[in-house]
């Protein structure tokens, strides 16, 4: 019987820099069915490095230590073509912001099937109306991302990051989860995503959310905190080293 390979598996964990503060991930393996929400350590966090992690994860930053396979893939260790490939069964959603500010919100979404796929004109547009009408942005596909608010540019990217259908998401941030408590077009999007089954998701929070995480667990959703590691070493006691 042949076992599975995982989405993501951080081998023997991770460290990566943000504002000059080292933080870590221990070793993870997740798997197709997943979800996974990234959270820090601690409460009150001195930075958010949360764009970062989610960069790390999917190819875009690579860790100061560490090995991030993808698929069974070290990501970090590939020539470009291949990470371009590789790029294309990941779908990302970078925060509020990450469409490009010179096509509209119909083309932003049309992008990931007019770059890596294979469609037709008809084909593409039918993908592309699946996911506007999903995520309620039919009134807005002609309109230019400045001129609609943030929670509607982080639809737009939600959109775009599911056209391709990846097997492999990685949200920045809980985007407008606080809106509605998980109930509304964006969030609704996600969950029902997540239940094909076929599919990780991973969520890099920049702060403890004690109502997400509830939420979150109670969906199925897995907690792995990351570690502040230039600060713990700083309040530790009889630490004079800094």
């Amino acid at each position: 019987m042949t076992t599975a390979l995982p989405v993501l598996r951080l081998t023997d964990g991770i460290r990566f820099f943000f504002s000059q503060i080292e933080y870590s991930v221990e070793r993870l393996r997740c798997d197709t069915g997943q979800w996974v929400a990234f959270v820090p350590a601690d409460a009150d966090p001195v930075t958010d490095p949360s764009g970062t992690l989610a960069r790390t994860l999917m190819t875009l930053s690579p860790p100061a230590q560490g090995t991030v396979e993808i698929f069974g893939i070290e990501g970090y260790s590939i020539p470009y073509r291949d990470v371009q490939r590789l790029r294309s069964r990941i779908g990302f959603v970078q925060g509020f912001g990450g469409l490009l500010s010179n096509r509209t919100i119909r083309e932003n979404v049309a992008l990931p099937a007019a770059v890596h796929g294979r469609f037709t004109v008809e084909e593409e547009r039918r993908m592309v109306d699946e996911r506007l009408r999903e995520f309620k942005l039919r009134t807005v596909q002609d309109l230019s991302p400045h001129l609609v608010d943030g929670y509607t540019r982080w639809r737009a990217c939600l959109a775009r990051a599911l056209i391709l259908n990846p097997g492999y998401v990685v949200l920045e941030g809980i985007g407008d989860w606080e809106m509605d408590s998980g109930r509304g077009v964006a969030w609704t999007g996600i969950r029902a995503y997540h239940d094909r089954g076929d599919n990780l998701i991973c969520i890099c929070a920049s702060r403890r959310n004690q109502g997400f995480e509830t939420w979150f667990q109670e969906n199925g959703g897995i907690l792995v905190e990351y570690v502040d590691r230039t600060n713990r070493r700083q309040t530790l006691p009889g630490n004079d080293s800094f």
